[in-house]
This record gives C-alpha cells, sequence and structure tokens, in this order.
C-alpha cells in the first residue's frame, strides 16, 4: 500500500470514529434555532449568534463544519443558508426531523454509551444504564415522553405514504395497533373519509391523544387489541422488539381480526446488497435502545407466519415500506 492510499485510508477512518460530532452539532445547531432564523435566506454568523444568544466565535466553527457536512451553504465567507438537506431541520418543514433531532440528542444518544452491553448480551443496553426497559422509564417521565410522540408524529409524513396509497376503497373500519398520539391515524382518516378508526395504545398515551372523531382505547397490545375492524396497522411497532414479543403482537392481532382483514405493516426492509443504508443504522438502534431489530424480506415473512398471518404483498415508500397480510388458514 502507498503511502497516499494508506493516509487516505487513515483519514477516512478517523472521520468514520468522530462521526458522532457532526451528529452532535446537528443537534446543537438545531436546538439553538438556526435553521428557523435560516428559514427566510441567508444570514452572517454575527447576526444568528445575536439572534440565538451564542458566541459568535463558536457559532462560526460550529456553522463551518455543518457547510462542509451538507447540511449549511456558505454563499459568501461567513455567510450561511441552509442546503435542501438542511431545510429538514426547520420546525416548519414539510417532514421535519427537528423532533427527530431532539429525541436522537437525549437519552436515544446516551444509551450508547453502553452499546457493548448489546454487543455481550444481545439485548438492550437500555436497563443496564436506566434501570429499565425504555417504554417503562418513559411512562414516569412525562416530558420524555412527549419529546418521543413529537418525534414520532414528525416522521409520519413520509411513512404514511405507502399506507395512503394503498386501496381502502372497500374498508370500513381501521384500528392503528400502539399508534401513539393518533397522528398516523389521523392523516390517513382525512385522507380517507369514508373510513370509521380506533387507536389503541397504553392508558398514559391514548389519554393524550387529541380526539378527532376516532375512538380511542387504552390497552396492551401483548395482551389484546380491538376485534372485528377491517384492516389492523402495526406502524413502526414490531421493530421495537425482538421476534419472540413481535410475534405475541402479532397473535394478539390474529386473535381479533376478522377472516377477510388485513393487516398493514409499517416497517423498514433491509436489503442484502452489502451497501450503505440508513435501516442498518436504525437495527443497531433498535437493538442498543430496545433489544429490537429491522428485518430482510424473508424474516419478515418467517415473522408473520409464526404470528399466523402470511404476506401477500410489499410495497417501498421514500421513507418506509408497507406489507400487507392476511390471516392464515
Amino acid at each position: 500500500m502507498d503511502t497516499n492510499t494508506a493516509t487516505s485510508h487513515n483519514a477516512a477512518m478517523r472521520r468514520t470514529i468522530m462521526g458522532f460530532i457532526v451528529s452532535r452539532a446537528v443537534c446543537a445547531v438545531t436546538r439553538a434555532g438556526i435553521p428557523d432564523l435560516l428559514a427566510d435566506g441567508p444570514r452572517g454568523v454575527a447576526e444568528l449568534a445575536g439572534a440565538s444568544g451564542t458566541d459568535p466565535g463558536a457559532l462560526g466553527r460550529f456553522l463551518r463544519v455543518l457547510s462542509a457536512e451538507g447540511v449549511l451553504i456558505e454563499p459568501e465567507p461567513g455567510l450561511y443558508a441552509l442546503s435542501e438537506a438542511g431545510n429538514l431541520l426547520r420546525a416548519d418543514a414539510p417532514g421535519s426531523l427537528r423532533h427527530f433531532t431532539e429525541l436522537m440528542s437525549a437519552e436515544a444518544y446516551l444509551v450508547w454509551g453502553a452499546a457493548e452491553e448489546s454487543l455481550s448480551s444481545g439485548g438492550s443496553a437500555f436497563p443496564s444504564m436506566f434501570g429499565s426497559s425504555y417504554f417503562t422509564w418513559l411512562t414516569d417521565r412525562p416530558e420524555a415522553a412527549e419529546r418521543f410522540d413529537r418525534a414520532q408524529a414528525g416522521l409520519v409524513e413520509l411513512r404514511l405514504l405507502p399506507l395512503l396509497d394503498w386501496d381502502w376503497s372497500a374498508v370500513d373500519s381501521v384500528v392503528d395497533v400502539g399508534g401513539g398520539d393518533g397522528s398516523l391515524l389521523r392523516k390517513t382518516l382525512a385522507d380517507h373519509p369514508h373510513l370509521s378508526g380506533t387507536l389503541l395504545d397504553l392508558p398514559h398515551v391514548v389519554e393524550n391523544a387529541e380526539e378527532d372523531g376516532v375512538a380511542r382505547v387504552s390497552g396492551d397490545f401483548f395482551e389484546g387489541v380491538p376485534e372485528g375492524a377491517d384492516v389492523y396497522v402495526l406502524s413502526q411497532i414490531l421493530h421495537d422488539w425482538d421476534d419472540s414479543e413481535a410475534v405475541r403482537i402479532l397473535r394478539a392481532c390474529r386473535k381479533a381480526i376478522p377472516a377477510h382483514g388485513r393487516l398493514l405493516v409499517v416497517e423498514q426492509i433491509l436489503r442484502n446488497d452489502g451497501l450503505p443504508d440508513p435501516a442498518l443504522l436504525l437495527d443497531l438502534h433498535m437493538l442498543v435502545l430496545l433489544g429490537g431489530r429491522e428485518r430482510t424480506e424473508p424474516e419478515w415473512e418467517r415473522l408473520f407466519a409464526e404470528g399466523g398471518f402470511t404476506l401477500t404483498s410489499t410495497r417501498t415508500g421514500p421513507r418506509s415500506a408497507l406489507l400487507e397480510a392476511r390471516p392464515s388458514e
């Protein structure tokens, strides 16, 4: 290996190892409100620092890094604007990642300090660092739970696209299983107003959900779900759990769903092409945070079969895939 190649590999590896610095810089600048201050166009560092209450020298150094990373554009020295990607950090942007940024800067980031625990145990590292499972921990911390709900609601817009494109014409009723604050269900009903919808989640979650014509049911999807609906939706639920727990959720849905019913699962489908993929990062994050996992299509087929369903189709959207399944005989 020649010197230039060795130097290039060294630089690339150092950048990979220090990648958390980019993530933390994005979080810090977003929490300071810089993306919203840039909503109307380029502004100088001094002006941004004055409006955000930050130190001009430090802010300039943060913005310089984010410009090099493609989050910002520097049309002239000391003047910054949002790139197309950076626009997603604005609170008012369609598909905004603002709340996701806040989520990933809190306990979802801190748990990675114990990632070796997941590597050795094959389960979540969260209990060893925080004393309980993540969702149990959230029940006693309303501010953290609200942050989680805001982040999930912010991801709904792109996640929802394959669900909205599904043919709902012959459907009368839908149950959103583990639907959080109801954002996904409300948007689905708004687009298909002939539907009646039911939201199922834990009591402390459901009580904070807006009604808007949605029936709210408190419950535990491991124990049972409302019976008799035409369609059951599980959106970003099964990846929170390992296979045994995911099968429990599917079997609870299977007991409730009529023979003509359909199960719609909104999740990632892992590719096997060896190329970089955000879903691969999410897979690791699910392991460390929750003990869950993302899955390949054959893994989904096996999971559905064990849960009492047959996978009938998949369609991929810009943020997630829609997996349709019917009850097995």
